[in-house]
């Protein structure tokens, strides 16, 4: 990829950052299932259970090996016999079917004990010193049984059944950095194999898939010492199920550096491959890809709530494939030089922004992998919010021109729509949000209301001195000193604060959800239920540690038949 194309043109932050568009975006190369993925594939990463002491219940335990290139991990599983009492899909469960922790180097038993004793008690429990990641989850009751009976009788489960239900365990929790005394991220170090944000979570989610299959296979064999097990076909059909919710939001105005570090890194990529001349080689791939996601989505029957059908993403996908044919004969017969870009360009305005960004997405498959791996790096950035008392206040309004003349732009929304508070249940921790008339008096908000702050200090420096210093207007204004600070550091990032009002009661949760649900995690099948809850697969279809002799595939156009 030459220097021209690295500088190619961005699209304008308001399209961006709407809350809409936000939603549409796909999982892509930088999501952090396909690239943790492809890197312990790449690096042909050891994976192996060491010990699987489990009863006919499943109650036991289970501890893995990983061997990153040299850098050992290891991962242990407490599986219990599955209790009804106290049981959610969410954090606002006390009973798990699976807990478990990836660890940091070689373990004791003493600390495999320790940590057997602290993750039951979550909040009041602390993880030992090299854990990474204290994980829960919970078994399907649709299905988890009915695989284990099938492996017991001798043969193999029901195909059609698996893929209605998509998993044998739900993730039910992924804390790291810091969360319950785990290891901060930033004392993983950039050399570390999970070094890239999230990359130790959904490593450990795809850990347990594994888990699920071990899991089955070792009740059945005591079961039945002659019992089948997993066989290739009903392993490519099981992934892990997983459900967000509020919570999402409020990582999102959490980490606006981060939010800004990924979308950019997405954007520069996009829009370099946007820019190369359709040519033969690439019209003949990207063809390829769009014709196998047409075949996935024509095939997809989720009901994705406020997200479009899969069948209306493969039409519009269809146009897209037409005006991509039609470019490329006028580039090879008339001497035409329409680029990869163009045919968004020439698409009717109708198109769906999902369809658009699963284009753009397919397309960063022809970045350079340096390319690709240069964006990851860089998303392992500060997130320091400091106000810096020497700058002036002609700097600050500068700040608030170019980074955030946004919130003066974006609609007002009539006080008495204004109603949305933010916070977590007393009993549960669970992130909540909902009109202010439910919510006890004295209850503490959560929100970032940036886009209210900002116009508080606009305000405030109307017919200040444009010399005075930033610290002095502190002083006086201690209440703005968090806006002062978010303007300072975030005005210079464009992709770092979605485009809406937190405050408004008729803004839709979902899209800003999927936006670290799909885009940044790199969840498949994010369908929406109640405007405020994903539910999605995590690595449907991608290798085991059995398969991976096989070359890597990109198993998000896996077709279900």
């Amino acid at each position: 990829m030459t220097t021209e194309l690295l500088t190619a043109p961005l699209r304008h932050p308001d399209v961006v950052m709407d809350p809409r568009r936000l939603g549409a975006l796909q999982p892509t190369r930088l999501s952090a299932a396909r690239s943790v993925y492809a890197k312990l594939v790449r690096e042909r990463w050891a994976i192996d259970l060491v010990d699987a002491s489990v009863n006919a219940d499943g109650a036991g335990r289970m501890l893995y090996r990983i061997d990153a290139t040299g850098h050992i991990m290891h991962l242990v599983v407490f599986s219990y016999e599955p209790s009804l009492v106290d049981r959610s899909p969410r954090i606002i469960g006390s009973s798990w079917d699976v807990e478990g922790a990836l660890i940091d180097g070689e373990v004791t038993e003493a600390e495999l004990r320790a940590t057997q004793e602290a993750i039951p008690r979550l909040y009041a429990g602390r993880a030992t010193p090299s854990t990474l990641i204290w994980f829960r989850a919970n078994r399907s009751i649709r299905l988890f049984d009915h695989v284990t009976d099938a492996l017991v009788a001798g043969g193999q489960p029901d195909l059609d059944r698996i893929r209605e239900v998509g998993y044998l365990l739900r993730n039910t929790g992924l804390d790291g950095n810091g969360t319950f005394g785990t290891k901060d991220f930033q004392e993983y170090g950039a050399t570390h194999p999970l070094g890239v944000p999230f990359h130790a979570q959904l490593f450990t989610a795809y850990m347990m898939r594994e888990i699920s299959v071990d899991l089955v296979n070792a009740i059945a064999r005591v079961r039945a010492p002659g019992a089948a097990q997993v066989d290739a076909a009903t392993r490519g059909a099981i992934a892990v199920g997983n459900g967000s919710a509020l919570g999402l939001v409020l990582l999102t105005m959490n980490r606006p550096q981060l939010v800004n570090a990924w979308l950019q890194g997405y954007e520069q990529l996009a829009a370099a491959v946007s820019s190369l001349p359709i040519n033969e080689a690439n019209h003949a791939r990207v063809t390829t890809m769009l014709e196998q996601a047409i075949a996935q989505k024509e095939n997809d029957r989720t009901d994705y709530g406020v997200f479009p059908a899969g069948e209306a993403l493969a039409v519009d996908l269809r146009a897209l494939r037409r005006i991509l044919r039609r470019l490329a004969h006028a580039n090879a017969v008339e001497g035409g030089t329409f680029t990869l870009g163009e045919v968004i360009d020439r698409a009717p305005t109708s198109l769906l922004p999902e369809a658009t960004e699963l284009y753009r997405s397919l397309l960063l498959e022809l970045a350079p992998e340096a390319a690709v791996q240069d964006a990851l790096a860089a998303l392992f950035v500060s997130e320091r919010r400091q106000l810096d008392p020497l700058e002036t206040v002609a700097d600050l309004r500068a700040q608030l021109a170019d980074g955030f003349a946004w919130a003066r732009d974006l609609p007002v929304v009539a006080p008495e729509e204004q109603t949305r508070v933010w916070y977590k249940s007393r009993n549960s921790e669970e992130p909540r949000s909902g009109p202010s008339w439910e919510v006890p008096e004295h209850t503490h908000d959560l929100a970032i209301d940036l886009r209210a702050a900002v116009l508080r200090l606009d305000e405030c420096l109307q017919g200040t001195p444009p010399d005075t210093r930033v610290g002095h207007v502190a002083l006086a204004h201690p209440e703005l000193e968090q806006a002062i600070a978010s303007v300072q550091c975030l005005a210079a990032l464009p992709y770092a604060v979605p485009r809406f009002d937190v405050r408004d009661t008729h803004f839709v949760p979902a899209h800003i959800i999927r936006l670290f649900n799909a885009f940044c995690f790199g969840l498949e099948k994010t369908h929406d239920v109640h405007q405020r809850n994903l539910r999605g697969l995590i690595f449907e279809g991608a290798h085991f540690r059995v398969d991976r002799d096989e070359p890597a595939r990109d198993w998000r156009w896996e077709v279900q038949s």
